[in-house]
């Protein structure tokens, strides 16, 4: 669908369903079904990645598939290796919420291009990210309570 900025939009559906064992949850992602889960120590059963591994899982594999994408377009551009090294914070409030307050990426990189150029290189890919765009972006999200709800 193309939208006013002369781009396109993409929609994507995930559908998650809450199990009954430690913190588990189903994820239903096209024809992919994984699991989230929490670590023992935090009353989970280790089934999976956490949410917010998960989210920072998204970043790396979205910066890599970048960085592919733009190396495919670039015939210049021989990569042997593009790997991330992603470490997150979470903060956590009085009130009990909590959040991601910093990410490091370390990027690791085996490339045709001199280093000036390897460094301009990461920064399209960084700048063309759609994941890492969308991390300081206005996100509108739409809570669709069950019907009869407030």
């Amino acid at each position: 669908m193309v939208n006013k900025k002369g781009g396109y939009t993409m929609a994507y559906k995930i559908k998650t369903e809450l199990r009954d064992v430690g913190a588990q949850v189903k994820v239903q992602v096209r024809e992919h079904t994984f699991l989230a889960d929490e670590p023992v120590r935090l009353k989970g059963t280790d089934a999976g990645p956490n949410p917010v591994e998960y989210f920072l899982s998204a970043l790396g594999s979205c910066l890599s598939i970048t960085a592919a994408d733009i190396a495919k377009h670039h015939p210049e551009i021989k990569l042997k290796k593009f790997e991330t090294e992603i470490n997150g914070r979470v903060r956590r409030f009085s009130d009990k919420t909590s959040k991601i307050d910093q990410i490091t990426i370390k990027f690791n990189l085996d490339s045709s291009l001199e280093k000036k150029r390897e460094d301009a290189f990461i920064k399209s890919v960084i700048k063309y990210c759609t994941v890492h765009s969308s991390l300081n972006a206005d996100i509108e999200i739409k809570y669709l309570f069950p019907e009869g709800e407030p």
